[in-house]
């Protein structure tokens, strides 16, 4: 299902009210134009010599996002930017590729709930950025002081309400900002055994074990 948020849609802390990404080549086109952005002979835009591509990187053999590269080229490429594919298999994008920020794009998978709590400090705090700091999980080398204060808040405080309102702004600076582009959110279908009692869905964990402490089977 299309997402606007990094936080699945079941998270208590998840913002419904974040405006809707759109498809708007023309919007697009409009924008890179008065930008300065001229289309050269070959259909891509140049500005002062330098030609408007990017390389966008995933792991070789995923049907899903090889596919999507192709729908991301052929839509970028309307707009006159080039999109290079630049594919590694997973030992090596994985490697100092992903962790030292070698990347220009890249398409990935990822869970960014600790558990079933919205505190996302690993992935956004500007002392995350394993390139600089050694540790973390800020690749995309984010830094934003006003997320620095509110990811401290968020972590720091008790009341559930409050709690909501900073990852709401903390929501809507990550939309604002495009730090990323959240595409869709995936739907986990499990199938279990008649008789198993107990067992309960939920997005907001990475293992359908979380509350196998209450399975058993029906007598």
């Amino acid at each position: 299902m299309p997402t606007e948020s990094f936080l699945p849609r079941e998270s208590w802390a998840y913002d419904d009210g974040l405006p809707a990404h759109r498809h708007d080549p023309a919007r697009a086109n409009a924008i890179l134009d008065a930008a300065g952005w001229a289309r050269g002979a070959d259909g891509i835009r140049q500005k002062n010599g330098m030609r408007l591509e990017f390389s966008n990187s995933t792991t070789v053999g995923n049907p899903g996002r090889e596919q999507s590269q192709q729908l991301l080229m052929q839509d970028w490429r309307a707009i006159g930017v080039a999109l290079r594919i630049n594919n590694m298999p997973g030992a090596v994008i994985w490697g100092e590729f992903w962790q030292k920020s070698k990347f220009e794009s890249v398409m990935v998978g990822s869970n960014f709930m600790i558990g079933n709590d919205p505190d996302v400090t690993p992935r956004f705090a500007s002392t995350a950025i394993p390139a600089k700091a050694g540790t973390g999980l800020n690749t995309y080398q984010y830094s934003n002081s006003e997320m620095d204060r509110l990811l401290a808040d968020g972590a720091s405080q008790f009341d559930p309400q409050e709690r909501k309102t900073i990852y709401s702004r903390i929501q809507r600076i990550i939309r604002d900002d495009l730090v990323l582009l959240p595409i869709y959110q995936t739907v986990m279908a499990e199938g279990i055994k008649d008789g198993l009692q107990g067992f309960r869905p939920n997005i907001n964990c990475s293992s359908s074990c979380w509350n196998m402490r209450r399975w058993h089977w029906a007598a």
